[in-house]
């Protein structure tokens, strides 16, 4: 493990490990890209949950046994653009823009063809609680992460062959995504109503952004209702449940990042965005960390302390920046925690720690390539005058 202090060597020790993987990895969520999937799970819905948990969870990787393959996911891809693009900005690095770039390629050509645009999903089956959806099926989150990588290009470096994509990627996401009812929002999934509150905001927050870098404010005012609907659906203590299914009511930390991290990047959109947004960060600093910064994993539970909240949580301080006067402090907290007690010594990132033992499974879309992306962003804070605070916290996706 590394010296907390020592960010700079820590995003060189997480790049160095992503080139040498291409970018490739196993992933929590990939057990039913197992050959034996149909087989051990019945084709059931129980079935496929259980097989996925049980990989997950398991302290031994059982992934080899299950001849399930490392592969790139476009969300793993999309975070590792993100940090590229603003390691880019923050080191005037010429190498880290060329890895942009052959990495946007590559999204490029993965992008799915929707009804009315094009997205991405990530590259196995999936089923949750709510509902299942196939590899590659074009999804809110993957879609948004890979819109608001394109967007870093856009912004920092001024890569203009991304503007018809995002344009696309908008259209899937206003056209194919938006369930226009009582309460507007972006689903998660096309055909499926359930409303999933980071899922509707990360979505708010892609057409904000690219509305404001492409100058088409009419990608914003689409935005407007569903974001009312979830601004209406936080709770008196400031919290969001996950879905609003009754067995969605959960908060957890990461989760939280996403709704306050998208809320500041929709901050001007309507009336009220900031009086939700601060009453959001003063819960999600309260009940959701330990007092030395360390993220919890849920309102109800510490453990397992994940790696990905600990990228979110610095994603997020930094975002809020321009309403917190210690976000950035926090950030560097948080990252120095991250680097300390996750960064292994070949430069991938381990899941998560639980009370007897550390899952120590080198995953790129849910730990190395978020933390890459996140300790990008707090550098590239670091190289910017004050004064250009709010543009590298709160419109960087």
């Amino acid at each position: 493990m590394r010296s907390s202090r020592d960010i700079d060597g820590a995003v060189d020790a997480i790049r160095a490990w992503g080139e040498r993987v291409d970018w490739a990895s196993w992933d929590p969520y990939d057990a039913l890209n197992s050959p034996l999937a149909p087989a051990l799970t019945l084709g059931r819905p129980l079935g496929r949950r259980l097989l996925t948990q049980a990989v997950k969870t398991s302290p031994v990787n059982l992934r080899p046994l299950l001849r399930i393959p490392r592969e790139r996911d476009a969300k793993g891809v999309a975070l590792a653009v993100s940090g590229y693009v603003r390691l880019a900005a923050a080191r005037s690095d010429a190498s880290a823009g060329a890895a942009a770039a052959g990495l946007i390629d590559w999204l490029l050509a993965e992008a799915r063809r929707t009804r009315s645009g094009i997205g991405w999903g990530y590259h196995f089956d999936v089923q949750t609680r709510f509902f299942h959806y196939e590899r590659d099926q074009p999804n809110a989150i993957a879609t948004t992460f890979v819109a608001h990588a394109l967007l870093d290009a856009r912004e920092l470096l001024g890569d203009t062959r991304v503007d018809e994509p995002i344009r696309e990627a908008a259209a899937f996401l206003e056209h194919d995504l938006l369930v226009d009812d009582a309460r507007p929002s972006f689903r998660y999934v096309d055909q499926e109503h359930d409303l999933i509150h980071n899922a509707n905001l990360l979505a708010c927050s892609v057409l904000v952004r690219a509305g404001a870098l492409l100058r088409e404010p009419r990608l914003a005012e689409a935005a407007e209702a569903p974001l009312r609907t979830t601004l209406e659906a936080q709770a008196p203590d400031g919290s969001w449940p996950y879905s609003e299914r009754p067995d969605g009511a959960w908060v957890d930390n990461f989760h939280t990042g996403y709704v306050l991290e998208s809320l500041a990047g929709c901050a001007d959109l309507v009336p009220g965005v900031v009086t939700r947004l601060e009453t959001g960060i003063r819960f999600w600093e309260r009940v959701l960390f330990l007092a030395d910064g360390t993220p919890r994993s849920s309102t109800t539970s510490t453990l397992p302390i994940d790696a990905h909240s600990y990228a979110q949580a610095v994603e997020t301080w930094l975002a809020v920046a321009p309403w917190r006067p210690d976000a950035v402090a926090n950030a560097e907290r948080v990252a120095g925690l991250l680097v300390s007690r996750m960064l292994a010594d070949d430069g991938h990132v381990d899941f998560e720690r639980r009370r007897l033992w550390t899952n120590r499974i080198a995953f790129v879309r849910w730990t190395t390539a978020a933390s890459f992306r996140a300790l990008a962003r707090l550098l590239l804070v670091r190289s910017v005058p004050q004064h250009r605070l709010e543009i590298a916290g709160a419109h960087l996706g």
